[in-house]
């Protein structure tokens, strides 16, 4: 895989050749800079010069903007320099940044330079006389963003330097690293590309990013983005007209006529309402409905028996109902239905999945081993977070590990390995969102022994004193445990809440998004999807059970600023603090390696509770109705109302709480 952190978009060429070997070789002794090779802004096609093959722009933060002269032809360079400059003026224009970072005129001389390659002796020389001044650097960073598409809202960021560590954070200047721009701007031969990446990673936002120039690209293409989750769906349609309208797309949004935007499955009565609704209706083949058969019915086999039909059709009269087919949340598929897309596509299929979003999960190193793209860089969560979250989540601190991965699966996932007979260290590299903070004078991540609702108020205003500018929004409390008995708990910390803070609360159980201005309190369900700065985990106590861990590390990585964990029961923390210590210490995990039966032992077991979770719909909610002991008929009362009403009908706590609360209706 090429250094995630390079991105090259030039044609080597005999005149270029020479110094982009030299910078991959500075690049290979310097795997933490992040440096652009371009000769042309990206982001559109139109930008052009007679004279680019014969130069490069080199673009790297606190640096300079580097134009190169590769032949030394003063007066045509001098004009490529000039019609560059003035494109990324009007670039600059175009996105608002203008009125924030001025005119060519003001900033030509102090963040942009011009050399001629015969005078560059090396690459790391060149690179250290252009560093620019502390104060210059986010504007700097503004430019290279616009030059590579990674445009940023400017009039939230702003260019001055913030002040506060939530400022920092907040109105941190997003670049794309170089795997990101590679799946956006590089053409691939093939039908089929995909993208897996850690959650936070950035995987939707590049969704987003490719859809816009396959938009703008074609006025005849016709493309379908789909997902699983109705919920996720819906927030994704909402977001691409403004997404479209920050990216300035002057082109008007044909919904349903250019651009559908839904779930897989839908509904018979609305061809447009989900990816295979409208393969049933334009290929004219039999649509099964959930609603009807939801005891039998999979996604594995409405997308077969999809499948078998269409492949049924003359080859003379098969057409493709779509150019391009964007899919997100990869894990929730069966592999058929990424075949079924395929064959209804004529140009590309795209895919993004969550690399990691189960760490029961055993088949990294088989998803990853034909994957195009790999996004192993966590933008979301600062990495001491991560790292806890994945040692208390696999018990990587305890003696009897929950879960083990190979080499290849730990590096896949973003750490670096180094052993020492069986001891190991993993570690992770700095993240350019969290690298040039004043991190070491808090603690991301914090593990504490509960003991009242004071604790959860005193910890509130110790994040005020220390961000100023904090809002309710910015926090989130999240109660791990599955019981009646935490809604009471609710009850009494919302009241402790805003009598000591004068805080709102949103439910989010009940409300299921975020509110403006409101805390968010929730159970472990209903926070997918969001983030906060900061994430207070209450729990009675560390459990053994697979689903709680893979919970727990969730809940723990949904902050990128800090995170709480504590815990009633002290009876299993203190192997955790010493761990995380020496996280914070020493910038790694350091773990035992399971022995070769430990690690067999291991698979053995999450194969086993894998087989337990992966059941039909009835033997899913056969237990709970039996719980409550419920007739056939109230049974078949409630599947079906769950069936409409529920968005995930699979979530047992979700399942449990609406049979409890509708059962005196039957």
């Amino acid at each position: 895989m090429e250094n995630s952190l390079f991105y090259n978009n030039i044609e080597e060429s005999d005149i270029n050749r020479d110094i982009i070997n030299q910078i991959k070789e500075y690049i290979e002794n310097n795997p933490t800079e992040q440096i652009y090779l371009i000769t042309a802004p990206l982001g559109e096609n139109k930008y052009s010069y007679d004279y680019e093959e014969n130069a490069i722009v080199i673009l790297s933060p606190k640096h300079k903007i580097i134009f190169l002269d590769l032949i030394d032809n003063k007066d045509d360079f001098e004009e490529y320099y000039e019609d560059f400059v003035e494109d990324l003026a009007s670039i600059s224009d175009k996105f608002n940044y203008k009125k924030h970072i001025g005119r060519p005129r003001k900033w030509r001389d102090d963040l942009i330079v011009q050399e001629v390659k015969s005078d560059v002796s090396n690459i790391e020389e060149l690179l250290s006389q252009h560093r620019v001044v502390e104060s210059e650097e986010r504007k700097t960073e503004l430019m290279i963003s616009l030059l590579i598409g990674s445009i940023n809202d400017i009039e939230k960021i702003g260019v001055e330097k913030p002040e506060t560590l939530l400022e920092k954070v907040k109105n941190n200047i997003i670049l794309f690293d170089g795997e990101q721009t590679r799946f956006i701007y590089q053409q691939l031969d093939q039908k089929r590309v995909s993208i897996q990446g850690l959650s936070g990673t950035g995987k939707t936002e590049l969704l987003l990013h490719k859809l816009k120039e396959i938009y703008t690209s074609n006025e005849e293409n016709k493309t379908f983005f789909t997902c699983h989750n109705i919920a996720l769906a819906n927030t994704l349609k909402s977001r691409i007209p403004n997404f479209f309208n920050f990216m300035k797309v002057e082109k008007q949004i044909q919904w349903n006529e250019q651009l559908w935007l839904d779930r897989a499955w839908g509904s018979q009565k609305d061809k447009n309402s989900g990816l295979y609704s409208y393969i049933c209706n334009f290929y004219n083949i039999p649509f099964i409905r959930f609603k009807k058969y939801p005891i039998e019915v999979t996604y594995e086999k409405i997308f077969t028996l999809a499948l078998e039909q269409i492949n049924k059709i003359d080859k003379d009269e098969f057409k493709c109902a779509f150019d391009y087919v964007l899919i997100d949340e990869r894990q929730d598929f069966p592999d058929i239905f990424f075949e079924l897309c395929e064959k209804i596509t004529s140009k590309q299929v795209y895919i993004a999945g969550d690399i990691f979003q189960d760490i029961f999960d055993n088949t990294i190193e088989k998803r990853v081993a034909n994957v195009d793209f790999i996004l192993n860089k966590c933008y979301r969560t600062d990495p001491k977070i991560l790292m806890f979250a994945h040692s208390i989540g696999m018990g990587l601190f305890e003696d009897k590990k929950l879960n083990w991965l190979t080499n290849a699966e730990w590096e896949a996932t973003g750490y670096t390995v180094k052993k020492n007979d069986s001891e190991v260290c993993l570690s992770r590299e700095s993240i350019r969102r969290f690298e040039d903070l004043e991190l070491n004078d808090i603690s991301t991540m914090n593990i504490e022994k509960y003991n009242n609702t004071s604790q959860i108020t005193d910890i509130i205003k110790k994040i005020k004193i220390d961000n100023p500018t904090v809002t309710p929004d910015d926090i989130a409390i999240i109660i791990l445990d599955n019981n009646k008995t935490i809604y009471d708990y609710i009850d009494t910390l919302e009241h402790e809440i805003m009598t000591k803070i004068g805080w709102n609360i949103n439910r989010g159980f009940q409300s299921k998004e975020k509110i403006n201005n409101t805390l968010f309190i929730t159970n472990r369900n209903n926070v997918k999807g969001l983030e906060f700065p900061f994430v207070i985990c209450i729990t009675a106590k560390i459990l053994d059970d697979y689903t709680y861990r893979n919970t727990l590390y969730t809940m723990l990585t949904r902050s990128f600023i800090q995170s709480f964990l504590l815990v009633k029961n002290d009876e299993n923390i203190e192997v955790q603090k010493s761990g995380l210590a020496i996280i914070e210490s020493k910038n790694c995990i350091k773990t035992i390696e399971p022995t070769d039966q430990a690690k067999e032992a291991i698979k053995n077991t999450i194969i086993r509770v894998k087989e337990a979770t992966n059941i039909s719909y009835k033997e899913f909610i056969s237990p709970i109705f039996d719980k409550f002991k419920l007739d056939t008929k109230c049974r078949d009362k409630l599947t079906k109302q769950i069936v409409d009403n529920l968005e995930d009908k699979f979530n047992k706590d979700e399942v449990t709480e609406y049979i409890e609360f509708n059962k005196k209706y039957c």
